[in-house]
């Protein structure tokens, strides 16, 4: 412990200690006193400090020594510690143990830097940004990393002085940015250095000195990649950076399907179709089909992209229900064969409904025929409009269904129109009846009609 030598010995003590030093000098230079004297034992922590008993080295810390009784003030010196004074009592015929702990010497440094708020880094940590005071150091070496953003990094060292005073270290950082100027084609692409998004094009930033990782992307565009060097205090020009262009693809439907698909006036496949390659841009669809109005579309297909177009055609045809007079009628429209009508179980003699759709606008012809029909075709015109279904009633061919056979030999085919009593009425022609007596006729034959 550190003493006032005035405050721990009054007047008549430091005679008495006067004494006793000369008594000491006498006990360590000439031959020993009959009686041991006491020793004295000082350790210290740390070890090694210099030991001091009246103004006189005696050696360092472990430190042993006999001296004469008395009260004695031993100094402890260790250079970045303080000084520590301790008070010994000497008893004759006891030795007197002492141990120190040593209180280092701290002190304070000041960090300072040009420009100033540089980020410091002491002992692996963030200290805070300059100017920074960083207090009580012990006495030894220190170093620490600034690290401004836009500025080289740099490192300083300090050593700490013993008697525990203040110290200053200033550094001038020196800068380590360049300009970094990009343009593209497209304009608009994201910028993005190291990671991290800085902007888009054209793009202009002071960037740090050295090697970055490049990336320039746009919506459509294929990601151009590459490595830029930076060069501090000097511009550093990307220019007219060419980006390549995602193909689109366009797909397009129609109901119904299979319309003929024109895309800009050239035509392509019949609808659904694909279109794959396309750059961007507009592009006129119009798709056609029989009996449909023809149906257009714009469009603009942007780079990159899928665009599915659909497209409903609005019919422009009509039709014709049909019932012919008798069935197993064949029937043909505008020429073309489109069926044979079917017998009605409900209506006798007459045919189910027959219906024909899809029909254009316009004049058509339904012609009816049958291989024994009076005559064997009979045609009937109609007029189409849009939407529009007509509806033909009762078309009515003669066509014979019985063969008669009289007891004369003679043979006649055409229709019963009817059976009575003694006789019966035929028809063998359209619009002619003629009576046969039944006595008169030895067979009558129903003909087939499907025939």
């Amino acid at each position: 412990m550190t003493m006032n030598l005035r405050k721990l010995f009054p007047v008549s003590a430091f005679l008495l200690l006067s004494s006793a030093v000369a008594v000491f000098c006498a006990g360590c230079g000439e031959k020993p006193q009959a009686a041991p004297k006491p020793k004295l034992e000082i350790t210290s922590d740390p070890s090694g400090a210099t030991v001091s008993i009246l103004g006189k080295e005696r050696g360092k810390t472990p430190f042993k020594c006999s001296l004469l009784p008395a009260v004695y003030v031993c100094k402890l010196e260790l250079p970045g510690y303080k000084t520590e004074l301790v008070r010994a009592e000497i008893k004759q015929g006891t030795d007197k143990k002492i141990h120190a702990e040593l209180n280092p010497v701290t002190a304070s440094v000041m960090l300072t830097s040009v420009p100033s708020a540089a980020p410091v880094i002491f002992q692996g940590k963030k200290a805070g940004e300059t100017p920074l005071i960083l207090k009580d150091l012990p006495y030894g070496e220190y170093t620490a990393e600034l690290n401004k953003s836009g500025y080289t990094k740099r490192t300083v060292s300090w050593k700490m002085n013993e008697d525990g005073r203040p110290i200053q270290i200033k550094t001038d950082l020196a800068s380590n940015v360049g300009t970094l100027k990009i343009t593209s084609n497209p304009t608009g692409a994201t910028v993005t250095l190291d990671g991290t998004v800085m902007g888009r094009t054209p793009f202009t930033e002071r960037v740090e000195e050295g090697r970055h990782n490049l990336e320039i992307a746009r919506e459509g565009y294929v990601t151009l990649k590459q490595v830029v060097t930076v060069t501090r205090r000097q511009e550093t020009l990307l220019k007219d950076l060419k980006l390549e262009i995602i193909p689109s693809t366009l797909k397009i439907t129609s109901t119904p399907e299979g319309a003929r698909v024109f895309v800009n006036d050239k035509q392509y496949s019949d609808t659904p179709m694909e279109l794959k390659q396309l750059l961007p841009g507009v592009y006129r669809i119009r798709l056609e089909k029989e009996g449909f109005d023809p149906a257009t579309r714009e469009v603009t297909v942007t780079a990159g992209n899928e665009l599915e177009v659909a497209l409903n055609l609005d019919s422009n045809t009509g039709g014709v229900d049909l019932i012919t007079v008798p069935a197993h009628i064949t029937v043909y429209l505008d020429g073309k064969m489109v069926g044979t009508t079917e017998p009605d179980p409900a209506n006798p003699g007459m045919s189910k409904l027959l219906s024909l759709r899809n029909l254009s606008m316009g004049k058509h012809i339904i012609t009816i025929a049958h291989k024994r029909g009076r005559p064997e075709k009979r045609s009937y015109s109609f007029e189409i409009r849009k939407g529009e279904v007509k509806r033909l009633q009762n078309l009515t061919l003669w066509i014979p269904n019985t063969k008669l056979t009289l007891k004369s030999g003679l043979v006649r085919v055409g229709r019963l129109a009817s059976t009575l009593k003694d006789e019966i009425m035929f028809e063998p022609e359209p619009g002619v009846k003629q009576s046969y007596k039944k006595a008169a006729i030895s067979d009558i034959e129903t003909l087939k009609i499907n025939e």
